[in-house]
């Protein structure tokens, strides 16, 4: 009588420290690098002097008209940028239940129990002759991704094409992993945390 009772004593206590973990987490919305916005304001700035040059008058074949041009082009891209940075769009999320990405032609939905292994790997590319070497997430699921983007629905030979050119990537490129994500590069975060906090909603979602 008394080992029946510490049993049910025990589970109890497990099922409740698995729904404390679940709730415990928060939901994490991650929102797009903030370096985008300020390119777009950088360009503006600079185009923005060259448009002042075109229009002064110490400018060699001088043209007022194209310079105003550019200035009001530029003036729009810096405020554009302005608001961009401002209003960054949310391009990940993590809850309890789903990891939300956005990604081309939609928004993904992905249970954690869906994902059978999340690892991290590393890709050098080259960018403006200098070796730079990126990070990904990648993340293989128990059921493939489909082709669900407008063109591949309105075109069987597209569909037949991207399919086979995403079974290229996927097994050239990235190792056999379905998804790949680039934590740093999409919203200045690292591959580690990203996966870690994965890990924590995937061991709480296998718990609950």
């Amino acid at each position: 009588m008394t080992t029946a009772m510490h049993s049910d004593v025990n589970t109890t206590r497990h099922a409740g420290t698995a729904r404390k973990t679940s709730t415990a987490l928060p939901n994490i919305e991650l929102r797009l690098s903030p370096l985008y916005p300020w390119l777009l304001i950088g360009f503006g700035a600079l185009f923005f002097v060259l448009g002042l040059l075109f229009a002064s008058p110490l400018a060699k074949g001088r043209n007022i008209g194209v310079g105003i041009l550019i200035c009001v082009v530029s003036a729009g891209a810096i405020v554009g940028g302005n608001y961009w940075r401002h209003h960054l769009p949310v391009i990940a999320r993590m809850t309890p239940r789903e990891l939300f990405l956005v990604r081309w032609p939609g928004r993904l939905s992905i249970k954690w129990a869906e994902i059978v292994e999340i690892d991290k790997k590393s890709l050098t590319l080259m960018r403006h002759g200098v070796r730079h070497n990126s990070e990904l997430v990648c993340i293989k699921l128990s059921n493939p991704l489909p082709s669900n983007d407008p063109l591949s629905q309105s075109s069987p030979t597209y569909k037949r094409f991207n399919e086979a050119l995403m079974r290229g990537i996927k097994d050239n490129l990235l190792s056999g992993y379905d998804l790949s994500i680039n934590p740093q590069d999409e919203f200045l975060r690292t591959a580690d945390w990203f996966i870690a906090e994965c890990r924590k909603r995937m061991d709480a979602a296998a718990q609950s």
